[in-house]
């Protein structure tokens, strides 16, 4: 009898410890799930009093989308859509493009972006507006890996990233984008700039005054691009071609998974909305790069199936001397840096270049020039 009731307790000394657990560990969810509330509400109400907000006065990306929305508003279609990163926002004139071509463009994209981003910007693009034509600059098919991506291309990545409108297509697109650990910081100000405290503590204390930086809204008449150069090759840059040859080498363009992958899932999506491709080559000056025709026959093992189109303004430039006159010192950014950039001079070049490609290969486009308000707003663009 003794046995058996000792055996009795035990089992019920056992279930009371087990009942005990499930009390502690049902006590500690319940406290972890307070806290998560708790700390949710606290970010909140962080994100929406702007506490962590950072200087976004000139946001060239948010303009562009911005004046991409109202043109729908305004019932002005895009029939030349352009999309890419700053060698394209810094490498063609949409004004002069229009006033060359007859024809509406525009320009969506940002700066240090690759392809797997601007797919989803042309996703988004294609939900507002059907152009007859999507213009992909071939800079951004380069070897970025989103989910890779670190310090100033992640940042670049999450400004493109929070510009765009869509967001159930932002949803989508942030596990294809992100790193999971990057989530936070791609969603919410408070995450991404929460150094603040300790790193710019008088921007802080403006924000929590209420005296923070105010998103500016362009009402100017906005097509997207970004003149950022107004000054070409000095002689002292030409004479480093001279010396140390170009900075740039066509043995090292590498072609990611990621980019080759959504290089072609933007070609399926313009198929699929009935949108002709094209893909552009906006140039750097001859003598920065070297070994370009490396370069060249990689990219066109990704793209020559994608679209019978390619204006490639880098090879063009070594081989047309009319193009050669044209594309002279003055249009190239002043740099000796791999990343090099046109001027003013040069986005005009490209745009006129462009317009007459465009207008002479491509079939059923449409000219506005004879259209008495379309020539009154071309006249009011500047110049």
């Amino acid at each position: 009898m003794d046995m058996g009731a000792n055996r009795k307790n035990n089992k019920t000394g056992q279930k009371e410890k087990e009942n005990s657990r499930e009390l502690t560990l049902g006590a500690l969810l319940l406290r972890g799930a307070m806290l998560a509330v708790v700390v949710l509400c606290v970010v909140i109400v962080l994100e929406k009093k702007r506490i962590f907000v950072e200087d976004s006065m000139n946001n060239h990306t948010e303009w562009r989308w911005d004046w991409y929305y109202r043109l729908k508003e305004y019932k002005m279609p895009v029939d030349v859509l352009f999309v890419g990163n700053s060698h394209l926002l810094t490498g063609l004139n949409p004004y002069v493009f229009m006033a060359q071509s007859g024809m509406n463009g525009f320009i969506l994209g940002s700066s240090g972006v690759g392809v797997a981003d601007l797919y989803y910007t042309v996703e988004e693009a294609l939900k507002i507006q059907k152009p007859k034509l999507l213009v992909l600059e071939t800079y951004a098919i380069n070897e970025l890996e989103p989910h890779e991506l670190e310090k100033g291309a992640l940042n670049d990545q999450i400004n493109s990233f929070r510009a765009r409108r869509d967001t159930w297509l932002k949803i989508k697109s942030t596990p294809a984008l992100f790193d999971y650990h990057n989530w936070p910081i791609a969603w919410c100000e408070t995450f991404r700039n929460h150094n603040y405290i300790f790193t710019k503590p008088d921007q802080l204390g403006r924000n929590l005054r209420g005296e923070g930086p105010k998103r500016r809204v362009r009402n100017d008449f906005y097509l997207g691009q970004f003149a950022r150069f107004s000054k070409g090759l000095s002689q002292t840059t030409l004479d480093r071609y001279e010396e140390e040859g170009a900075p740039v080498d066509g043995e090292d363009y590498m072609i990611s998974r990621s980019a080759a992958r959504y290089t072609e899932k933007i070609a399926e999506l313009c198929r699929d909305n009935g949108v002709q491709l094209v893909f552009l080559t906006v140039p750097m000056y001859p003598e920065h790069v070297e070994n370009y025709q490396v370069w060249r026959d990689r990219l066109g093992e990704h793209i020559s199936g994608l679209s019978p189109y390619w204006l490639d303004l880098q090879a063009a430039q070594m081989t047309d001397s009319t193009l050669r006159s044209l594309y002279t010192p003055a249009a190239f950014q002043d740099t000796y840096a791999a990343n090099q950039h046109l001027t003013n001079y040069g986005m005009a070049v490209t745009a006129n270049v462009v317009a007459q490609y465009i207008t002479r290969i491509v079939p059923g486009l449409p000219d506005r020039r004879n259209d008495p308000q379309w020539r009154a707003l071309v006249s009011k663009f500047p110049k």
